[in-house]
């Protein structure tokens, strides 16, 4: 058994591309390895700013050897009358480099065919992946990448080495004008440059004798260490952020942490734009005083250590400052205007084509903000109708434009320091929520509103569009949309239906954008019922009872991830297989005939009067118990009429050729089935 060691040194790899990439890296050798029969036992991929590194352990020193069965044409066209090979039979045998006599004839079902038993595998390991790494490297993914000199070889940088061993043993080929050998280089300042590396199991030693730590494990303990050690040097608390801290992880090499402080002045700054400032521009955590308060100080990591390392600190400080400067000179000049003069800037920034300008989308949001407050809060209509106006108002101001990730903060400071009320300021902050998969939800009802109307409005505007995602492709994030409204209305149990939120999205849509608003409205309820599924399966439901609850109707989200609870208990009784069995029946016999009517002087049996018997008591409870959404209950009523549903189609014949006592006893199933699908079809339930 040998180790492979596969290491691609570049310039600088953006930090974001980094993590994605050994990913990726892996996921294709492994597919690669397997399919030239090499098993391996173990497969690792890391990276740095400037590597890629794969190590596979466990691989064979020759491939495995298999056997491939390949089919061939019909007998009957291979040979002729004589029994002799035709050019399709020899052209066959010739196409795999065989000779005729090693083919051989197989009887399947739908005849006589050739076929052969081609050996595959056998080679020496080396030069197998002499041929297939310089293939493995050209197809990792990057979302952009670079071509350099002369050379057709895209990657996310330009590529400066391949450092190729099977164990001691040099693989040797090329990727563009890069051959592959066994040196490396190691960091860029601190060490000799060229690093030897003599095998897989010395790399990692070798390149930290050069000052690299290879290892992202190695850099992140490293990374989490200095800053304990900081905390407990200095008494202070350093605010987690596990999205920088990696970050900053595949910026170095060797990182070296270095804490610093800026003017006590800049605190009068919202904290939120000092954190902005710090991590977006430099990449340095920020850092709370032993009380809990924003200190003047900072965490930063350099890839560089030196004996002068104060110097290293005063940079980091002369940069933040500058940076700083720039940030209370904005803040101030945006403050000598009110957030509707920024509003009515609006007007200049195109939307999108088709939905015309910013102004436009905040005239839509706002009235579809107005029309959910009239169900969710009509007492806060007039400040949901304030915070929609003034909700985009921030993006014409200096500060977004210098800070694009403050858009919704600044709107927040601006409102507040002009003397706008706190729930509406919050709401013009808030109404992004959720951004993200697992992100904090608008705090209150006027947030809520506004929340709802400016997504509804993207969604319906670019589904008018024929913007639609599909498969992986969502390029206006619309998928996020929506799951952000199904969130909110699930989390905040806020009672408004589905349907009623699209009509006032597509309400609002331009003059001449819609040609067929009914079939718009089916495409995104169907759309919303994509996300709804995938939120409730999310949270435990399983598939096949979300798919059962939601053909029964989702205009209440809350209401409809109760029925889901109380039907996914109830699938766990015994009795709910032969439950569904029976409404399964019901539900196929009265397909198409929607009348639910009965006529108590046509019935002739007994099990039919005790079946209407049985139905009118049920109704009569679960009315009561679907009134307070006691779903469990509901279901255990429903439950207990199917002993007399068996006997009904045991004791009689429904399809009888009467047409008046025929469509009486599909009346009387058609009623039985539609206590069911007050809460789900059951016919969607699958058991095992």
């Amino acid at each position: 058994m040998a180790k492979l060691l596969l290491e691609i040194g570049s310039e600088e790899i953006p930090a974001s591309y980094v993590p994605s990439a050994a990913e990726k890296l892996k996921e294709k050798a492994g597919r690669l390895l397997e399919k030239r029969f090499l098993p391996y036992k173990e497969l690792r991929t890391f990276g740095s700013p400037r590597r890629l590194v794969l190590i596979a352990d466990g691989i064979p020193d020759v491939q495995e050897k298999r056997t491939r069965k390949v089919s061939g044409p019909p007998a009957k066209v291979a040979f002729d009358k004589d029994g002799s090979p035709t050019g399709a039979g020899l052209g066959f045998a010739r196409k795999f480099g065989k000779d005729f006599s090693e083919v051989q004839v197989e009887t399947t079902p739908k005849g006589d065919y050739l076929y052969l038993l081609l050996e595959e595998g056998g080679g020496k390991t080396g030069r197998v992946l002499e041929e297939l790494l310089p293939r493995l490297i050209e197809e990792i993914p990057f979302s952009k990448t670079m071509r350099w000199g002369n050379g057709t070889t895209h990657f996310a940088r330009p590529m400066r080495s391949i450092v190729a061993l099977l164990d001691s043993e040099i693989l040797n080929f090329r990727v563009g004008s890069v051959a592959s050998g066994n040196m490396t280089f190691g960091h860029r300042f601190l060490s000799n440059g060229k690093v030897a590396i003599e095998s897989p199991d010395s790399y990692e030693e070798t390149l930290h004798k050069a000052f690299v730590m290879a290892s992202p494990a190695e850099r992140e303990t490293v990374i989490a260490d200095a800053c304990i050690k900081i905390e407990e040097e200095y008494g202070v608390q350093v605010i987690p952020d596990a999205e920088l801290m990696e970050e900053i992880c595949y910026l170095t090499e060797y990182p070296v942490a270095v804490f610093g402080g800026f003017d006590r002045n800049f605190l009068e700054l919202p904290r939120e734009l000092l954190i902005t400032v710090m991590k977006h521009h430099q990449k340095y955590l920020a850092v709370e005083d032993g009380d809990g308060r924003f200190a003047n100080s900072f965490v930063a990591f350099s890839n560089i250590w030196t004996r002068d390392m104060p110097e290293i600190r005063k940079g980091f400080e002369r940069v933040l400052s500058a940076r700083l400067s720039d940030a209370r000179f904005f803040f101030d000049e945006d403050r000598k205007h009110k957030l509707s003069e920024f509003a009515a800037k609006l007007s200049g920034i195109t939307y999108q084509k088709g939905l015309g300008t910013i102004a436009d989308k905040t005239a839509r949001v706002s009235a579809i903000a107005a029309t959910v407050a009239e169900t969710l809060c009509p007492d806060k209509k007039q400040q949901v109708v304030l915070a929609s106006n003034l909700a985009k108002a921030d993006l014409t101001t200096s500060m977004v434009y210098e800070f694009p990730e403050l858009q919704g903060v600044m709107g927040r400071e601006y409102a507040l320091a002009e003397g706008i009320s706190e729930p509406v300021a919050k709401a013009i902050d808030e109404h992004y929520l959720p951004r993200f998969s697992g992100d904090a939800l608008p705090s209150n009802d006027i947030a809520v509103c506004v929340a709802i109307a400016d997504k509804i409005e993207t969604v319906c505007g670019f589904f008018a569009l024929g913007k639609i995602p599909t498969g992986s492709e969502d390029p206006f994030s619309l998928r996020r949309h929506a799951l952000g409204i199904v969130r909110i209305l699930l989390e905040h149990g806020k009672e408004i239906p589905i349907s009623a939120i699209i009509d006032a999205g597509i309400e609002q849509l331009p003059d001449g954008i819609v040609d067929d608003s009914a079939n718009l409205k089916n495409e995104i309820l169907s759309f919303f019922e994509g996300r709804i599924k995938a939120e409730f399966t999310a949270l435990g439901m399983p598939y096949d009872v979300v798919d059962a609850v939601l053909a029964a109707g989702f205009e209440f989200l809350s209401d409809t991830l109760k029925r889901c609870e109380a039907l996914a208990e109830m699938k766990k009784e015994d009795y709910s297989k032969n439950l569904s069995i029976t409404f399964k029946r019901a539900a196929h016999i009265v397909k198409g005939h929607d009348s639910a009517e009965v006529d108590e002087r046509l019935l002739e049996d007994e099990v039919e009067k005790k079946l209407l018997d049985a139905v009118k008591g049920c109704e009569a409870k679960v009315a009561p118990l679907l009134e307070r959404d006691d779903y469990p209950a509901a279901l255990i009523e429903i439950a207990k009429i199917r002993n007399d549903v068996d006997n009904f189609f045991d004791g009689v014949m429904v399809m009888t050729d009467d047409a008046k006592i025929r469509n009486n006893r599909l009346g009387l199933l058609r009623r039985v089935t539609k206590l069911f699908e007050k809460l789900a079809d059951f016919s969607k339930l699958v058991f095992a």
